[in-house]
């Protein structure tokens, strides 16, 4: 009966405005984005082939990341030219922002257009879905035959699913198939099965808010008053909660500004320069005593940096649409986490550096190994977090699908 109720829902959508427009503006967006990402990402690669490591070269470097096109995240924080010092790591001078644009407005990656457009249009295929068809008497007629309100429930939000699903992934495979064709862009069989995985946690999310939509439907009487209801839970949940939880997060854990850093840095320098020039010590011995402070200077940042991670994290989960911007980044090794390990792998290598070659009388430069960074496996990724994240999307839609459903059989049809 459902499967009825799911064709006549696809059927009404086809005969309808509403489902034309839809797929005109997924279609625009989702070309408009990977348009402009793409040419960010290719833009980045000709800048990181000027840039990257000469043979020997104290460098590490890592090229842009092809997923960066669909989730940008931190992946240019993770493609600047890190310099490998006795006194420390130092980001290379002059590096910036290959799109200045991006500094005032969001990048305008699939993330952002699942995220916040999606998401809004998901509500408005479900706000009317129970109270429009009692304003126009055609649920009286419905319910007046035997059949299960289960039924007509799950078939009105299946029907739904698949007019606002079905434009969104075809519009996305196409978009995906001509990225696929530039040959400066190339995903590897990791990173395609990284991408089905991106698809799969974008069609939660849109059930997500399907189900909230037909569960305020299902809640009120008129369809304009259950319109005004979800715009506003869409602005908190969307824009409002992600953002108070890092606020919250940040009055909880102190983190040292990026400015005091580096006048904390510049004190140490002066302070060896000063001894040195008074003739306590040798340059080799002051060299190595900034080089201490410095990195224990860093391990400390890094230490309360991930605590104020966790602590914003496990608060702005409240939002499924955190909990997705997380996981995706994540999946797509442009996250917070796989910034983390790689500044890790950086210092790693800085580390192994200084102990063989850089130690060595005549620098040693020729004998300096490349740096290599590998993407945490996605087993790994999902264990972390993304895996939670996802879970916790799913076991949301159900459960507002539930409570529609307790909802809706009380409905007063008349």
């Amino acid at each position: 009966m459902w499967k009825t109720v799911a064709g006549k829902e696809v059927l009404a959508n086809l005969l309808g405005s509403r489902f034309y427009v839809v797929v005109l503006l997924v279609a625009a967006l989702v070309a408009t984005s990977f348009f402009v990402m793409g040419r960010d990402y290719k833009a980045r690669l000709a800048d990181h082939d000027l840039i990257k490591a000469k043979p020997g070269e104290p460098v590490a470097v890592n090229p842009p990341n092809a997923l960066s096109i669909v989730a940008k995240g931190l992946d240019e924080a993770m493609s600047r030219s890190f310099e490998i010092t006795p006194i420390g790591v130092t980001v290379r001078a002059g590096q910036k922002s290959g799109n200045t644009v991006f500094a005032f407005f969001p990048a305008p990656d699939f993330l952002y257009v699942v995220r916040v457009v999606m998401s809004l249009l998901a509500l408005l295929f479900g706000f009317d879905l129970v109270n429009r068809e009692k304003e126009d008497g055609t649920l009286r007629l419905v319910l007046a035959n035997p059949v299960p309100r289960g039924a007509v429930l799950f078939g009105k939000w299946a029907g739904s699913f698949v007019s606002l699903a079905a434009p969104f992934l075809l519009v996305t495979g196409i978009g995906l198939a001509v990225l696929a064709l530039d040959p400066a862009i190339r995903f590897t069989g990791g990173q395609v099965a990284r991408l089905a995985l991106i698809l799969g946690l974008s069609l939660l999310y849109i059930a997500f808010f399907l189900s909230l939509g037909l569960l305020v439907s299902a809640l009120t009487r008129r369809a304009s008053s259950a319109l005004v209801i979800l715009l506003f839970a869409w602005v908190l949940v969307v824009f409002v909660l992600p953002n108070l939880g890092t606020l919250v997060a940040r009055q909880a854990v102190e983190v040292p500004s990026v400015r005091a850093l580096s006048e904390k840095r510049q004190q140490i320098w002066t302070r060896e320069v000063l001894l040195r020039i008074r003739g306590q010590g040798d340059w080799p011995s002051h060299v190595k005593a900034i080089g201490a402070e410095n990195d224990a200077l860093e391990a400390d940042y890094r230490v309360k940096f991930e605590r104020l991670v966790a602590l914003s994290k496990a608060i702005n989960r409240v939002s499924p649409a955190a909990g997705f911007v997380y996981a995706v980044t994540e999946i797509a090794g442009t996250g917070i986490g796989e910034e983390s390990a790689f500044k890790r792998e950086v210092v790693r290598y800085k580390n192994g550096l200084l102990g063989s070659t850089l130690a060595a009388p005549d620098g040693g430069v020729a004998d300096n190994p490349a740096f290599r960074y590998a993407y945490r496996p996605l087993g790994r990724v999902l264990a972390a977090g993304a895996l939670f994240d996802a879970g916790w999307l799913a076991a949301g839609a159900v459960l507002l699908f539930a409570l529609a459903y307790a909802a809706f059989v009380r409905y007063d049809v008349r």
